[in-house]
């Protein structure tokens, strides 16, 4: 009972803050409910909004989740999620391509687009947001394409910098950190290699998409390299829902907004933050190093 009366303020409270920002910033379009894709901790509860709140979600995802559970046991998600709204799936059946992802101009007037990007789980979509229109700038909203900074960076178009600024290794290296230190946990990394950045390990990812976490790998696989390769542009800002390490770099609603992300340096301060995560191995080879 406690917990359920907890997830009944936050339900509460999340409304509140909705309504509360979109008075704040004059926000009044039809409101509706995007699902990047339908695993738990992206669909959230959508029975708590009126029904006449859509239900936005991506190819494939009535074949398989109407009906859903309890009509279909056993099924991820549950038809409450739906019932007594419009269920909108995006088909993707036009022209209109954007950086090799099928587009749809949601609002017809170029401002937000959703990207179809299977791979990750069925109907997987990515946003692409446009926050300033001269000069031009957006968000690219990954979703659940990639979980961590290193499944997409570094690569051919935005290497692993010589020097990184702000560090991403403050208890090692506080103000800044030579790239150099992480080319030797690279998984590419071949210790005859010269630390350019035409090598190998300073323009692929450290990591690779697994298998065990895809619906799809292949299609996960090309899904983020067509989003690895917006990640190399400066007037793009990509985000993944799992990168806790922009948690202190953006401004959240509804105290701000993302339109001066550029302005701001969102880009600078968050891309490499995610470097952190090596500090051990990092500590390690410098250990070696001077043994």
């Amino acid at each position: 009972m406690k917990s359920f009366r907890c997830l009944s303020a936050m339900v509460f409270f999340f409304h509140m803050i909705l309504i509360w920002g979109m008075l704040r910033y004059e926000v009044f379009a039809e409101m509706c409910i995007l699902y990047s894709h339908y695993h738990w901790d992206h669909s959230g509860d959508p029975s708590t909004f009126p029904p006449s709140t859509a239900l936005v979600v991506g190819p494939g995802f009535k074949d398989a989740f109407v009906p859903a559970y309890p009509t279909k046991p056993g099924c991820a998600i549950h038809e409450s999620d739906y019932a007594g709204r419009e269920l909108r799936e995006i088909e993707f059946d036009g022209d209109l391509t954007i950086g090799g992802f099928k587009a749809f101009d949601y609002f017809g007037d170029g401002s937000f687009y959703l990207l179809d990007s299977p791979g990750h789980a069925i109907g997987h979509m990515c946003g692409l947001a446009r926050t300033t229109s001269n000069p031009p700038t957006f968000i690219f909203l990954g979703g659940d394409c990639a979980h961590h900074g290193g499944e997409f960076r570094p690569s051919p178009t935005l290497p692993l910098p010589s020097v990184i600024s702000p560090s991403p290794l403050p208890r090692l290296h506080p103000t800044v950190c030579p790239g150099s230190l992480f080319i030797p946990i690279h998984r590419l990394y071949e210790p005859s290699a010269r630390a350019t950045a035409t090598d190998v390990p300073t323009s692929q990812p450290f990591f690779e998409t697994s298998a065990t976490g895809a619906h799809d790998v292949e299609q996960c696989q090309d899904s983020v390299r067509k989003m690895s390769a917006f990640d190399g542009r400066d007037d793009v800002l990509v985000i993944i829902a799992h990168d806790a390490h922009m948690l202190d770099v953006v401004t959240f609603f509804p105290h701000g907004t993302a339109n001066a992300w550029k302005a701001e340096g969102w880009k600078e301060k968050g891309a490499w933050k995610f470097l952190g995560d090596f500090e051990e191995a990092v500590k390690e080879r410098e250990e070696v190093g001077r043994g």
